[in-house]
C-alpha cells in the first residue's frame, strides 16, 4: 500500500486500473485496482518504467515514447502478459495525454476471457464457414466479414454495396427471393432465414444460408445485419440423400414393401403407410403394439413366427421368414419379412426394424408352376407307359402268335392242330383288345381322372393269360388264382393289363429250370385298399445286392440277353400313376412275391 502522505495527492483510490506516467513512461502513481490486477505491491512500481509491470510494450506505445509528441486522441492497443503464476493474460490498454502535456494516463483492462471467447468464436466461424454482414442504410454501406468475403471468393479489400451484394445471388428464383426478403426486412422489419444459391466472383455456384435481421428507428429501417454460412457441401449431400430417398421411396412403393419399427423396450410398433395397405388395416384402428401385429398372423403360422421373432431378439438367428396373415375380410396373404435388431452399449436389444413384402402372387405362381410340373411329369409318365405298353404288350402278343404258328406248322394230330388254331384265334382277339386299349390311352392322355375306373381283377387276369396262352402252354406253368369273381380295384385298365402281362412274362422268362413253374395269385381287402399278391417259384432275386435297384430303369439281375431292364420300372410308375404302390419279397432260388396295393379312392377327384 502507498504511504499516507502519498495517498492524499494520488489516483490510487480510482475504481479502475490506471497509472500516471511521466513522458519517459516512468510510473509516478497508480490505482489500487492496477496493483491488484498484477498482484504486486504498489510501491514496487513507483518511480520505475511501466514495462517493468506490463512487460514489452506494444509497438505503437514505443513509437509514442520515442517521439514525445503531443497526441490529441488516445492511443489504444493490446498486449500479452505472463503473470507471476505463469498464466497467459491479455490486456487492452489506452494511453491518454494530460491536459498540460507533461504526463500520460495509462488505462489497463484485463480482456483475457473476452480474447479467448473471441478467438474461439473466430475459430468456430472459420470452421463452420460462418461470416457476418451489416448494411448501413443511412450511408448505403455494406460490410462483410473476412469469412463472408472468402465465401464470395472476393479479395480481402473488396468493398461491396447492397446492389452488388444482391447480384451475387444466382439469377432467377434465388435472386428474386433475396430481393423479396430484403425488401420485407426494410419495409416491415421482417427477419429471414433462407437457403439460396450464389455465384461467386470466380463463377462457382454455391449454396449458402443467409440470415437477416433489421433495426428499426421511428418506424424506419436504419440497419440490416446478419450471418452468412457456406452450406454448399452439406446441402449437396442432402440433395443427393433426398434424391436417393425419393428413389428408394418410389422403389418401396412400387414393390409394395412395408417398413416397420418395433421399440422393444416400450413395446410400441410403428408402421409406414405401405404396412397398413399390406395388412388391410385402417390406421386409426391399429393400437400400435406387438400384440396387434401378432393377432394378424395366421393361426397355423403364429407359433413359429413368434418363436422366430424371439430368436432374433435374443441374437440366436437373423429374422428372415415367411408367414401368412389374415386380412379383415378373412382372406389370406403371404408375407416375406426381414428385420435387424439394434442393441445398446450393454448389448441389450432396444429396437427391431424390418420390411414386409407381399409374396402372395409369387406363392400362387409357384403353386401353379408345381401343378404344371406335376401335370408334365404325369404326362411324361403316361407317354413312357404308353411306349412300354406298345413295345412290351405287342411284343408279348406277337411272340405268342409266332410260337403258336410254329407249333401249328410242325403238324401233329388233327386234335392238336385244331387246339393250336383255337389258341391262335384267342391270342389274335387279345391282340386286338390290346390295340383298342392303346387307342384308348391315346385319347385320354391329358385327362388322368377319366382313366380311373372300377375293374374286375379275375377277368382282367384271365384276359392277360389268354393273350399269352402259347407262352403259358410252352412253359407248362401251373397257375392258381384265388380271387373272388366280383373283386374290383380302381385302376387304369391299360396300365393294369400291362402290369399283369409284365409279371406273367417275367415269371415265365425267369423260371427255375430245376422245377415246374408255379404261379399263385390271390387278393384281400385291407380298409380302403386292395392287396394283390403275385407269387412264383422261379429263380428269385438277391434283394441284399439288388433291393435298392430293383425298380430302377435299365436294371437287370439274371443276365438274360433279351432282358431290357424296363418292365419293373414301368410297372412301378403305372402303379403310382393309379395312386397305388408295388412291393417285392424274394429269396434267391426260392421264388418271388410281388404285392400290388390299390387305393380304392380316386386320387384325381377333389
Amino acid at each position: 500500500m502507498l504511504t499516507k502522505s502519498v495517498q492524499e495527492n494520488t489516483i490510487q483510490f480510482l475504481p479502475f486500473a490506471v497509472a500516471l506516467l511521466d513522458m519517459d513512461f516512468v510510473v509516478l502513481d497508480c490505482s489500487q485496482p492496477l496493483v491488484d490486477l498484477f498482484e504486486v505491491e504498489g510501491t514496487a512500481f513507483l518511480n520505475r518504467k511501466i514495462d517493468r509491470l506490463l512487460g514489452e510494450l506494444p509497438r505503437s506505445f514505443q513509437r509514442a515514447q520515442e517521439s514525445k509528441k503531443q497526441r490529441s486522441e488516445p492511443l489504444t492497443d493490446y498486449l500479452m502478459n505472463i503473470t507471476r503464476k505463469s498464466e497467459l493474460r491479455w490486456f487492452k490498454t489506452a494511453l491518454y495525454t494530460s491536459s498540460k502535456n507533461d504526463c500520460y494516463y495509462l488505462y489497463v483492462e484485463d480482456v483475457t476471457k473476452k480474447k479467448i471467447a473471441l478467438d474461439l468464436a473466430l475459430q468456430a466461424e472459420r470452421t463452420a464457414r460462418i461470416g457476418s454482414w451489416e448494411v448501413d442504410l443511412v450511408n448505403n454501406k455494406l460490410h462483410w466479414s473476412a469469412v463472408t468475403k472468402e465465401i464470395h471468393e472476393v479479395a480481402s479489400d473488396f468493398e461491396p454495396d447492397l446492389q452488388s451484394g444482391i447480384e451475387f445471388y444466382k439469377k432467377g428464383k434465388h435472386r428474386d427471393r433475396i430481393i423479396e426478403l430484403v425488401s420485407d426486412a426494410i419495409e416491415k422489419g421482417a427477419k429471414y432465414d433462407e437457403e439460396l444459391i450464389i455465384v461467386t466472383a470466380k463463377g462457382n455456384e454455391k449454396w449458402v444460408r443467409s440470415i437477416g435481421n433489421s433495426e428499426m428507428i421511428n418506424g424506419k429501417c436504419s440497419r440490416l445485419y446478419g450471418v452468412f454460412q457456406d452450406i454448399d457441401l452439406s446441402k449437396r449431400e442432402y440433395i443427393k440423400y433426398q434424391e436417393l430417398n425419393d428413389r428408394m421411396r418410389i422403389a418401396v412403393e412400387s414393390a409394395n414393401v412395408g417398413i416397420w419399427d418395433f421399440n422393444i423396450v416400450d413395446n410400441t410398433l410403428i408402421w409406414d403407410e405401405n404396412m397398413y395397405a399390406l395388412y388391410g388395416i385402417a390406421k386409426n384402428t391399429f393400437s400400435g403394439d406387438y400384440d396387434a401385429w401378432e393377432k394378424t398372423v395366421h393361426p397355423d403360422d403364429k407359433e413359429r413366427c413368434v418363436e422366430e421373432v424371439q430368436l432374433a431378439i435374443s441374437g440366436q438367428k437373423e429374422f428372415d421368414t415367411e408367414f401368412r396373415i389374415l386380412l379383415p375380410d378373412g382372406s389370406e396373404k403371404y408375407i416375406h419379412a426381414q428385420a435387424k435388431v439394434f442393441r445398446d452399449k450393454n448389448d441389450q436389444p432396444v429396437r427391431m426394424i424390418g420390411a414386409n413384402t407381399d409374396i402372395t402372387r409369387v406363392k400362387q405362381t409357384g403353386r401353379r408352376l408345381r401343378h404344371l410340373l406335376n401335370v408334365t411329369e404325369q404326362q411324361n409318365r403316361s407317354l413312357l407307359n404308353f411306349a412300354h405298353i406298345v413295345s412290351h404288350n405287342l411284343r408279348s402278343n406277337s411272340s405268342n402268335l409266332s410260337m403258336l404258328t410254329g407249333m401249328l406248322l410242325r403238324g401233329g394230330s388233327e386234335e392238336n392242330r385244331n387246339r393250336f388254331i383255337d389258341m391262335i384265334r384267342i391270342s389274335s382277339e387279345r391282340l386286338d383288345e390290346t390295340i383298342v386299349q392303346l387307342n384308348e390311352v391315346i385319347k385320354i392322355q391329358t385327362d388322368e381322372g377319366k382313366k380311373m375306373q372300377r375293374i374286375r381283377l379275375a377277368s382282367t387276369i384271365q384276359s392277360v393269360m389268354e393273350s399269352i396262352n402259347g407262352l403259358i402252354a410252352e412253359s407248362s406253368a401251373k397257375i392258381t388264382i384265388d380271387i373272388p369273381a366280383e373283386s374290383e380295384v380302381l385302376a387304369i385298365k391299360p396300365y393294369l393289363t400291362s402290369i399283369f402281362l409284365n409279371l406273367f412274362t417275367n415269371s415265365i422268362k425267369y423260371r427255375n429250370p430245376k422245377r415246374k413253374l408255379s404261379i399263385k395269385i390271390e387278393s384281400h381287402h385291407d380298409d380302403d385298399k386292395t392287396v394283390l399278391s403275385f407269387t412264383d417259384n422261379g429263380k428269385g432275386i438277391d434283394l441284399t445286392s439288388y433291393g435298392d435297384k430293383l425298380f430302377g430303369l435299365y436294371k437287370t439281375f439274371h443276365g438274360n440277353e433279351d432282358a431290357k431292364g424296363m418292365g419293373l420300372y414301368i410297372s412301378k410308375n403305372q402303379m403310382e400313376a393309379m395312386g397305388g404302390t408295388i412291393a417285392v419279397q424274394s429269396k434267391l432260388d426260392h421264388g418271388t412275391t410281388f404285392k400290388l396295393i390299390f387305393c380304392n379312392q380316386n386320387i384325381y377327384q377333389d
